[in-house]
C-alpha cells in the first residue's frame, strides 16, 4: 500500500500501514490518500476510522458503476483518474466533515497537484472542509486532458497520412484510438448523469456548504465538458476511418481506370496479331509475300492502332488526368495542412483555458 496524509496545515506525509488509528490525527480535518492497497489494509483503515460494515465494504470494491451517493454524514463518489501509460484507475471517494479518503487502485497523475493545491488553501479548507473535495474532483477532471490531447495530436496526423498516402497501419491506430475514447465515454457518462441528477434534484447536500455549492455546480459542468470533448473525438475517429475506406476506394478505382486504359491500348493490336496469325495461303503468298509487306503490315498497323488509341484518349479528355489528379491532391494537402495548423492551437488553447478554470474560481 502507497498511502500520503495531509493534514489541517497542509504538511503531507507519508503514511504507514502499520498502527492506522495511532497516526491518524485527533483533531482537525486531514486528507488521506490511499493507492493500490490490498482488502485487508483497508479493512484495518474503515477500522482505525471507525466506519460500518456498508463502507468498509464499499471502499475495496473496485470494479463498481458510477456513484455520487449522500447521507446525512458521509459523501460516496466511484470515480475515475487517468493515470497516464497506465491507463484509467477507479478511485473511491468518502468524504465527511472531518476527513477526507481517497482510495485508487492505480496512481492518478494529478494527485500531487491536488495536495498542492490543498497547501496553498489550507486556511480556507480549515473553515470549509469541502473545499478539499472539489479539489480532488477538479484535479480528477483535469487528468483527463492531456490524454485528450495526445489523441488530438495523433488523430491530426492519421488525418493528413489518411489524405496523402492511406495505409493499414493508420486504420488499426484509428481503431486503438476509438476503442480508447468510447472506453471513457462508457466511464465518465454515468457518472456526469449520477452527479446532474443529485445536484439539480436535491439542491444541496450534506455537508456542502453555500459558499462551495456554487464550485461544485462547475465541477458538474467541466465534467459534462469533459465528456462532450470525448464524443467530439470518437466522432472525429469514425469520421477519419469513412475518410480511410474512401481513399482506399478512390486508390481501387484508379487502378481499375488504369487496367482499362491499358486493356483499350492492346485490345486492337490482339485483334491484329490475332487476325495475321491465321494461315491463309493467299495472305502468306500475296500480303506477307515480302519482307517491305511484313513491316508495313505487321508493324505499322499497330503502331498506327496505337497512335488512334492515344488520340481518341485525348480526344475524350483522358489524356494527362493522372498528373492533374497528383497535382490537385498536392495542392489540396498543403491547403489541408494549414488548416490543421491553424486549428490545433485552438482546440488546444480551449483545453489549456478549462483546464485552468479551477485556478482561476476556487478550487
Amino acid at each position: 500500500m502507497k498511502a500520503t496524509l495531509t493534514d489541517a496545515q497542509g504538511v503531507s506525509t507519508p503514511f504507514s500501514g502499520n498502527d492506522l488509528a495511532a497516526q491518524l490525527p485527533r483533531d482537525g480535518f486531514f486528507w488521506l490518500d490511499v493507492v493500490n492497497a490490498s482488502e485487508d489494509e483497508i479493512a484495518a483503515l474503515a477500522t482505525a476510522l471507525q466506519l460500518d460494515a456498508t463502507l468498509s465494504a464499499w471502499l475495496p470494491r473496485f470494479g463498481q458503476s458510477a456513484r455520487f451517493k449522500a447521507s446525512p454524514q458521509y459523501l460516496r463518489i466511484s470515480t475515475w483518474a487517468n493515470a497516464g501509460n497506465h491507463g484509467v484507475v477507479e478511485g473511491h471517494l468518502l468524504f465527511s466533515s472531518a476527513s477526507l479518503i481517497t482510495v485508487f487502485d492505480g496512481a492518478p497523475v494529478r494527485m500531487d497537484a491536488a495536495r498542492q493545491r490543498f497547501r496553498e488553501l489550507a486556511e480556507r479548507i480549515a473553515t470549509h472542509p469541502d473545499y478539499a473535495l472539489l479539489i480532488v474532483l477538479n484535479e480528477l477532471v483535469t487528468g483527463f486532458y492531456p490524454r485528450l490531447e495526445r489523441a488530438d495530436e495523433l488523430l491530426d496526423s492519421l488525418e493528413e497520412q489518411i489524405f496523402l498516402n492511406p495505409a493499414a497501419e493508420q486504420l488499426l491506430s484509428l481503431a486503438d484510438l476509438r476503442r480508447e475514447m468510447s472506453s471513457l465515454h462508457r466511464m465518465l457518462v454515468p457518472l456526469r448523469d449520477r452527479v446532474k441528477t443529485v445536484l439539480t434534484s436535491i439542491g444541496g447536500i450534506a455537508g456542502i456548504s453555500a459558499e462551495v455549492w456554487p464550485s461544485f455546480l462547475s465541477y458538474s459542468e467541466r465534467l459534462a465538458d469533459l465528456v462532450n470533448l470525448i464524443d467530439d473525438y470518437r466522432q472525429r475517429t469514425t469520421e477519419a476511418m469513412e475518410s480511410y475506406r474512401a481513399s482506399m476506394s478512390n486508390r481501387q478505382a484508379e487502378q481499375i481506370n488504369r487496367l482499362t486504359m491499358i486493356s483499350w491500348v492492346f485490345l486492337p493490336i490482339t485483334f491484329l496479331t490475332g487476325y495475321f496469325g491465321m494461315n491463309f495461303n493467299w495472305a502468306i503468298d500475296q500480303l506477307l509475300a515480302t519482307r517491305d509487306d511484313f513491316f508495313l503490315l505487321g508493324v505499322g498497323l499497330p503502331l498506327l492502332s496505337l497512335g488512334l488509341t492515344l488520340l481518341l484518349f485525348k480526344s475524350l479528355g483522358w489524356m494527362g488526368v493522372w498528373r492533374r489528379k497528383q497535382l490537385q491532391s498536392a495542392a489540396a494537402g498543403v491547403r489541408a495542412v494549414g488548416a490543421l495548423a491553424t486549428s490545433v492551437p485552438d482546440r488546444k488553447a480551449g483545453r489549456r483555458s478549462a483546464s485552468a478554470e479551477p485556478s482561476n474560481s476556487g478550487p
